[in-house]
């Protein structure tokens, strides 16, 4: 593999025409590596934040562990590779490693459109589960080795949900509006409510909104705060899409080639900062709504009519869509609704899950949108 050759090499990253060393040997003999990085997402806001830890912190604690035997340059806003391209980027070894939502690599890999079906999760400590533990989440890394690539880890970026230019409290008032979708599955669904699809890269979103070349995101409410998408988005949705799930990646072979120390410390590094990551995720929630209703964002909270027609609809002509890709998203629906009714189960506390962001409030004439007021909705 030519990224990791014992002596300095040199290489074109053909994306963007920079270059990177990427192993060499030190005078006692020992192998160094230098590992390139990057990333769909904007740099971290705050040092504690999920994204903060699933990437700054695991290259800095991998770093030291090593004693500087493995080193990183981290590059973000996909400035080497978009965040469609950057599949096929990490698998030819262009670079490294990859900070990205699988959902974006839908094209390539359509198995990872998964962790984009809408209420798919019951929070973090059921994301991480149905990944780590069961059939599902092997499917997923199955699909991911397929194609060249070995996940490292995962990292929940707290709620998701619209956020947008106008009110959006029941399927009826997505009619007429453009949606960013990360991909066109989801087309289907969007077509029925009447919306329109652009399919706009993240980090340009603040631009659509402020144009208004877009009307609507699904994306995290953090985002306000750290991406200022509080200037360009008016409205934030409830129920939330909880909780989204980003995933940080390295080339097949550029880890098969790394010594086998080297790989167990990076292996437990990842399994540190994910479960990290997990509590930072719940963190960011709770300062994404107080960073809303501080900066005047109205929060928009569904009835559970609504809801259920809605998470109805979602079922119909997302999940049906994604099951019919190929035998693999078929067995992983079925896993996926198998194991979650297991884990709830087993976790009855979170059968109400939704509850918080629902309200039973049937609306007025006088306040048709805004819940605020319901004592029933916990957020907004």
């Amino acid at each position: 593999m030519r990224w990791l050759l014992v002596s300095v090499v040199v290489c074109s990253l053909v994306l963007t025409g920079c270059s990177s060393t990427v192993a060499s040997e030190e005078e006692g003999g020992e192998e160094t590596y230098h590992l390139v990085l990057n990333s769909s997402q904007h740099p971290p806001y705050f040092d504690w934040e999920p994204k903060y830890y699933a990437v700054e912190e695991f290259t800095q604690l991998v770093e030291e562990r090593t004693n500087n035997q493995v080193t990183f340059d981290i590059y973000y806003s996909n400035q080497l590779a978009g965040q469609r391209e950057s599949a096929d980027a990490l698998a030819r070894g262009t670079y490294d490693m990859q900070e990205v939502n699988g959902a974006f690599w839908t094209e390539r890999i359509p198995e990872l459109y998964v962790v984009s079906l809408m209420f798919w999760n019951y929070g973090e400590e059921h994301t991480l589960h149905m990944m780590r533990n069961t059939e599902f989440g092997e499917l997923y890394e199955q699909s991911l080795e397929d194609y060249g690539i070995k996940l490292m880890h995962f990292w929940p970026a707290s709620v998701t949900g619209y956020m947008s230019s106008t009110p959006l409290a029941s399927m009826s008032d997505m009619n007429g509006l453009i949606m960013n979708q990360t991909s066109n599955l989801a087309m289907d669904y969007h077509q029925q409510v009447g919306a329109g699809i652009a399919t706009m890269p993240t980090v340009e979103q603040y631009e659509g909104l402020m144009r208004g070349t877009l009307d609507a995101i699904q994306f995290p409410f953090y985002s306000l705060e750290t991406y200022r998408y509080v200037e360009v988005v008016d409205y934030i949705s409830l129920p939330t899409l909880n909780p989204a799930i980003s995933m940080v990646t390295i080339n097949q072979d550029s880890w098969d080639e790394l010594p086998e120390d080297i790989q167990e410390i990076m292996i437990e590094t990842s399994q540190e900062v994910e479960m990290k990551a997990a509590e930072a995720s719940k963190a960011m929630t709770e300062r994404a709504f107080e960073f809303a209703n501080e900066n005047d964002v109205t929060c928009v909270a569904m009835d559970r009519e609504d809801f259920e027609s809605m998470r109805s609809a979602v079922k119909t002509h997302l999940w049906g869509k994604y099951a019919s890709i190929n035998e693999r998203t078929e067995r992983m629906v079925e896993v996926l609704e198998e194991e979650t009714e297991r884990w709830l189960e087993a976790n009855p506390e979170f059968k109400q899950y939704f509850d918080p962001y629902l309200t039973d409030y049937s609306g007025g004439e006088e306040d048709e949108h805004n819940h605020s007021d319901d004592e029933s909705n916990h957020y907004c």
